[in-house]
């Protein structure tokens, strides 16, 4: 009797352990594929926010363009560091005040410029004023920004975003296309533009890595 015991006593166990192993497996994979769309969504939720920031860096930029070009430039005053802009052809670019302190001229594009040197020394990131018709080839676009240019001309995209990796590191690239207004006819109405035509653009660059680490 105990041998016949034992006999079905070793099946059940064998069953028992099965039943468990296959639930445990069950549990694992189940958690694994949950754990991984959840980790997906969070990611993609990250990436939004961050398009969502290089947005938002544009339209600031686009605004502060805005004002500068409506009240015919800005005048800094003359330090060691500053050059006048060669480009403000046919403008003044100096004048004098009445106690003989000068001051230079800054267009847009030259403030677009400094200003991203300023964010990219202190926040990470920079932006970048650019065009496929240049007048100050140190605006010249890289590759990223020449492909959007071109899609901007052709298909009348309003924006542009890639995930790039500049020097081992993942940076987001925004780029978004400058319009010709009327204010901005004064230095761009020889080069043949007219109010509405695609200027070139300006991109914004973010690095990504850090804050998906978080």
């Amino acid at each position: 009797m105990h041998g016949i015991f034992k006999k079905l006593s070793r099946p059940k166990l064998n069953l028992t352990l099965k039943l468990i192993i296959g639930c445990s497996l069950t549990l694992i994979i189940a958690l694994g594929v949950s754990f991984y769309v959840i980790a997906h969504r969070q990611e993609k939720l990250i990436m939004g926010q961050i398009e969502n920031e290089a947005r938002a860096i544009f339209r600031q930029l686009i605004i502060t363009r805005k004002w500068i070009a409506d009240h015919g430039g800005v005048f800094v005053e003359k330090r060691s560091w500053i050059k006048p802009n060669p480009y403000l052809k046919g403008m003044k670019s100096e004048i004098v005040d009445v106690e003989g302190i000068k001051y230079v001229k800054k267009n847009p594009a030259m403030v677009t410029k400094e200003l991203s040197k300023y964010a990219k020394d202190r926040e990470a990131y920079w932006f970048h004023i650019t065009s496929l018709n240049l007048i100050n080839q140190a605006n010249a676009p890289d590759e990223f920004e020449r492909k959007a240019l071109i899609e901007f001309e052709k298909n009348g995209l309003k924006e542009f975003i890639s995930i790039n990796t500049i020097e081992n590191a993942n940076f987001l690239r925004y780029i978004s296309p400058l319009y010709i207004e009327e204010s901005c006819l004064e230095c761009h109405a020889h080069q043949g533009y007219k109010v509405g035509d695609i200027r070139g653009a300006i991109s914004v660059t973010i690095p990504v890595d850090k804050t998906l680490a978080a």
